[in-house]
């Protein structure tokens, strides 16, 4: 998954827009 999304691991990592970053992996978990 972080290979897909590197961007959303390292947002997530730094703890900055985590509102945003949950919605995202909600959205990537509900694909997969």
């Amino acid at each position: 998954m972080s290979a897909k999304h590197p961007v959303i691991a390292v947002t997530g990592s730094s703890g900055a827009g985590t509102s945003t970053v949950k919605n995202a992996f909600e959205h990537i978990f509900r694909r997969e």
